[in-house]
């Protein structure tokens, strides 16, 4: 299991439901070098759910490693900000396949 540090979480209009975009810094965290990755992300699940491997409500989504997004910084449309519970802070998991937003504390 792979993870970020803590990412501030930006909110952008040009960005829709099915993406998230981060630099491409955080993104070798996770083990992704490409340019765009297809992942599941999971959501309507605890922290502790996700880790004992279940999935709960998954999407397929697209995570861009952009060079023009600061570092430390996770990108997303506001419909899939208010799906994640709108935090202003996020620590992102990988597992290979499932991606896991848990927000922290603004």
């Amino acid at each position: 299991m792979k993870k970020t540090g803590s990412l501030k979480v930006s909110v952008s209009p040009s960005v829709d439901r099915e993406h998230l975009v981060m630099h491409p810094n955080d993104g070798f965290d996770l083990g992704l070098m490409r340019v765009e990755h297809p992942v599941s992300l999971c959501l309507n699940l605890k922290l502790e759910d996700y880790l004992r491997g279940k999935d709960g409500q998954l999407d397929q989504v697209r995570l861009a490693l952009r060079n023009e997004c600061p570092p430390q910084t996770i990108v997303l449309g506001s419909a899939l900000h208010h799906l994640l519970g709108e935090p202003a802070k996020a620590v992102v998991l990988f597992d290979g396949h499932r991606l896991f937003v848990h927000a922290q504390p603004g």
